[in-house]
C-alpha cells in the first residue's frame, strides 16, 4: 500500500481499457465569484494524455489504501494546487463500468483560490462559470456526467429540530434530555460519515450515488446542557437556542446558504420554513436513516 500503486491500466467489464489498478476519482470544486454565482474549477489535460487538451475536474488512480474522496483531494492538490482544507465534499456520483468505476467527489469552496497546473498531466486550469462548461471541449465522461453534476452544485444542509427528532422515539428520553441529545447528536455523527442514498422526497436535488449534506441540530430547553459534555467537530454544528428553539429553526432556514431541508413535525414550524424557500421533512425519514 504504497503512493501510486494504482498507476496503471485496467481492463472493465465493457472491454474498454482505463486508467487506474483500483479506479479513479475527480473532485468537482464550486465556489461562487463576487456576485454569487457559481463557478467550477477545471483543468485542461496534457497532450500526450488520453482525450488529450479537453478539460474536466482534476482526478486520477486510486491508490489501494485510498478512499474516493481521498483521491480525489489528494489529485485535485497534486494537478491543480487545490488546498485541501478549504473544500468541503457533499455528494459523489459514481459512473461504474462493471468492475472499474470512476468517483467524482463534488465539493464546495468559500471562495475561489489561485489554481495553476501543478503537474505534468495539466496544461491548464482556471475557474469557469458553471453556465459554461457546457461550451467548452469536456472530457467524454465528464460531459456525460455533467448534466447531473450541475444540478448538484449547490450545497444542502439538513437542519434538525432536536428536540422534535428525540421526542419522536419512544426510547425514554424524557427521564434525561441532555443524555438523549448527546445520543442523537452521536448518530448524527456518525451519519455524516456514511451520507445517504436520497434527500427526502419533494426537496429536489440531483441523481447522485450519496449526498453528505451540512448537518445542524438546533438544541433548546433542558437539552441545552448537553453542549458541556459535546466535543467540537465539524462533521455537526450544534446550535443552542436562546428561547424557543422554533424561533431559531426558522432563522436558519431564512438566512444558510444553499439548499435548505429542515426536519420536524411541528405544523406551524413547517410553515414558516417553507415560507423562507426551506423544505420540511418528517422526523421519521431522518430516524430510519440513523438506525
Amino acid at each position: 500500500m504504497t503512493h501510486g500503486d494504482g498507476d496503471g491500466w485496467a481492463d472493465c467489464g465493457t472491454g474498454h481499457q482505463h486508467w487506474g489498478k483500483h479506479g479513479a476519482a475527480g473532485l468537482l470544486i464550486c465556489a461562487p465569484d463576487e456576485s454569487g454565482e457559481p463557478l467550477v474549477l477545471l483543468m485542461r489535460r496534457a497532450g500526450w494524455s488520453q482525450h488529450a487538451g479537453t478539460w474536466g475536474p482534476p482526478g486520477g488512480a486510486r491508490d489501494s489504501h485510498e478512499s474516493p474522496a481521498e483521491a480525489a483531494v489528494r489529485e485535485a492538490a497534486e494537478e491543480c494546487g487545490a488546498p485541501p482544507d478549504a473544500v468541503r465534499i457533499h455528494g459523489l456520483l459514481s459512473d461504474d463500468h462493471g468492475g472499474w468505476s470512476y468517483q467524482t467527489l463534488i465539493a464546495a469552496a468559500a471562495e475561489p483560490f489561485a489554481v495553476r497546473p501543478a503537474s505534468r498531466e495539466a496544461v491548464d486550469a482556471g475557474w469557469f462559470p458553471a453556465g459554461q462548461v457546457a461550451s467548452l471541449r469536456l472530457h467524454p465522461g465528464f460531459a456525460a456526467a455533467w448534466p447531473v453534476i450541475e444540478g448538484a452544485l449547490e450545497q444542502v444542509t439538513l437542519i434538525v429540530d432536536g428536540a422534535n427528532v428525540m421526542g419522536s422515539r419512544p426510547d425514554g428520553w424524557w427521564r434525561d434530555r441532555a443524555g438523549a441529545m448527546l445520543r442523537l447528536h452521536g448518530e448524527l455523527l456518525a451519519l455524516a460519515a456514511r451520507g445517504v442514498a436520497e434527500l427526502p422526497p419533494g426537496s429536489g436535488g440531483a441523481a447522485l450515488d450519496r449526498w453528505y449534506p451540512q448537518l445542524v441540530l438546533v438544541v433548546e430547553g433542558q437539552a441545552r446542557a448537553a453542549m458541556e459534555r459535546l466535543q467540537p467537530d465539524g462533521a455537526v454544528r450544534v446550535v443552542a437556542a436562546s428561547g424557543e428553539g422554533d424561533d431559531t429553526i426558522a432563522d436558519l432556514a431564512a438566512r444558510l446558504p444553499g439548499r435548505r431541508i429542515v426536519v420536524t413535525a411541528d405544523a406551524g414550524l413547517r410553515r414558516r420554513c417553507l415560507a423562507v424557500g426551506a423544505s420540511v421533512t418528517g422526523p421519521r425519514w431522518l430516524t430510519q436513516l440513523l438506525v
